[in-house]
């Protein structure tokens, strides 16, 4: 049996799997599940990590079947590691309160963007360890050392006439186009009557002209 080396990426820990895992999955080196398995000629298989350190700093061959092995003749353990893939296993920082179980083929990907993952506080003087998801929060809320944004009475005036002159523009845009519109809804209807109005004044024009044509006539005779 190999020596287990103290200095490199071992297995998974049993504990962190949500079921019962298959003993033929467990690397005989680290004696955890196996992580990127790795496999001898014989199909013996470990964790990539331990096997390549066994070969490194121990004897080049097989800590199980003793045949020669190095790390050019080790083969991926492809069927064994699809299966580990597919199960269940606690994010790397259930410990800092994580409550995920994620596939194995996942758990990287998550790992990277988990919002439990510890992060420093960049404010000066501070550099508390602190949940990724909480450093907003805590930046510019609960830390002592804190920025705090100051403006003087100045500044703030400035603030607040800039809003008000902002604000009265957008209303006056607003009324001028309502009053625009109602001119033109107005006009609109004003055109009907104008019209009807000029025929009007014709028809009196004519009768008018009629009537004193007549008038003239009788006059005459």
């Amino acid at each position: 049996m190999a020596c287990r080396p103290n200095v490199y990426e071992s297995g998974y820990e049993e504990s962190r799997f949500k079921t019962v895992v298959d003993e033929n999955f467990y690397c005989s080196i680290c004696l955890n599940v196996m992580k990127d398995a790795r496999m001898c000629h014989n199909q013996h298989s470990f964790c990539r990590e331990c096997i390549e350190e066994h070969l490194r700093v121990n004897v080049q061959r097989c800590p199980q079947c003793q045949d020669d092995l190095t790390v050019d003749t080790l083969h991926p353990a492809r069927v064994i590691n699809n299966m580990i893939s597919k199960l269940k296993i606690k994010c790397d920082y259930a410990s800092r309160g994580c409550p995920e179980f994620i596939n194995v083929e996942d758990l990287e990907r998550h790992v990277e963007n988990c919002g439990f993952a510890p992060v420093l506080c960049s404010n000066e003087h501070c550099g508390l360890e602190i949940n990724k998801r909480d450093k907003i929060k805590h930046e510019t809320e609960l830390c002592e050392y804190r920025k705090i944004a100051s403006h003087d009475f100045r500044e703030i005036s400035e603030m607040f006439q800039r809003s008000f002159e902002d604000k009265m523009e957008m209303q006056m845009n607003n009324l001028s186009r309502k009053i625009d519109k109602k001119f033109f809804e107005v006009k609109d209807s004003v055109k009907p009557l104008t019209s009807q109005y000029k025929e009007m004044m014709e028809s009196v024009v004519e009768n008018v002209e009629q009537n004193l044509s007549t008038v003239t006539k009788e006059m005459m005779e």
